[in-house]
């Protein structure tokens, strides 16, 4: 993650606390019966939306939204490695990089380099590997988004359910007050999950779909130039020849074509 932002995340938590918690306490804002019925309904609803692999796929897309898998520079670095490899025909040496490459898509292309495909075979392939994983990037926020929505819902639910109880103990002021809290933290629960952690994680992996699939275009273009033996220095110009973006993420530069492309996802 980048430091500024990092900072800028610490910043606005603590801020977010404070105003929250103030004059309250955090005590006050955990109501375990709203928790449950909020999570537990979520919960209930998003496996009966969804199968469980895909349920799994999306933590695990989650996940890899706060690793760093290098930027446009590494990438160019890595694949001008494998053409210079490749002209002096060192398939050992391509071999054993494999097993290190971190880019899944880059060692897709370095195995059909290897095993002597066509350019055009190889550019069908790997094509066909980048609209997967945007199918899988789409999948994942289609289910961040059906959470966002969701959780909502079970808050009012909950709420509901909390002065439904609240009509069978009127006379008691004490056993009112409990119920107002579940009915109130409920709404508070299910508002603050969906705009505060599952739509930005939604719009997080959005932003991660758009720079993988830019520097996936850029892998297949690599690729696709060594195999057809292109030299090292122009495989790097034809790379990096690209207009600057300063607004993709990618560190670096990235075609506008891709990236007019890539925004659509």
């Amino acid at each position: 993650m980048n430091p500024i932002l990092g900072i800028a995340l610490v910043i606005g938590v603590f801020s977010f606390l404070i105003t929250t918690f103030r004059d309250i306490g955090i005590t006050m804002l955990f109501n375990p019966d709203a928790l449950f019925v909020v999570v537990g309904g979520t919960t209930i609803a998003l496996f009966v939306s969804f199968p469980f692999p895909r349920i799994r796929n999306t933590v695990l897309d989650v996940i890899e939204t706060f690793k760093d898998h290098g930027d446009r520079a590494t990438l160019t670095q890595d694949i001008l490695q494998i053409a210079r490899a490749y002209r002096r025909a060192d398939i050992r040496g391509l071999e054993s990089r494999i097993k290190g490459m971190r880019a899944p898509l880059l060692r897709l292309g370095t195995n059909l380099l290897i095993s002597h495909y066509t350019s055009e075979d190889m550019k069908n392939i790997m094509k066909r590997e980048v609209a997967l994983r945007m199918v899988n990037y789409n999948f994942s926020q289609n289910m961040l988004k059906t959470i966002a929505r969701l959780t909502p819902s079970f808050g009012l639910a909950g709420t509901v359910i909390s002065l439904i109880r609240m009509f069978k103990h009127l006379q008691s002021v004490d056993a009112i007050a409990p119920l107002m809290a579940v009915a109130l933290m409920s709404t508070f629960y299910g508002v603050i999950l969906s705009n505060l952690i599952m739509l930005p994680l939604a719009a997080k992996l959005k932003d991660k779909a758009i720079v993988s699939e830019a520097l996936m275009h850029i892998t297949i273009e690599g690729m696709v130039a060594i195999n057809n033996m292109d030299n090292p220095l122009r495989i790097e110009e034809m790379i990096t020849g690209y207009q600057e973006q300063s607004d993709t993420g990618l560190s670096g530069r990235v075609p506008v074509s891709m990236s007019s492309s890539a925004s659509g996802v």
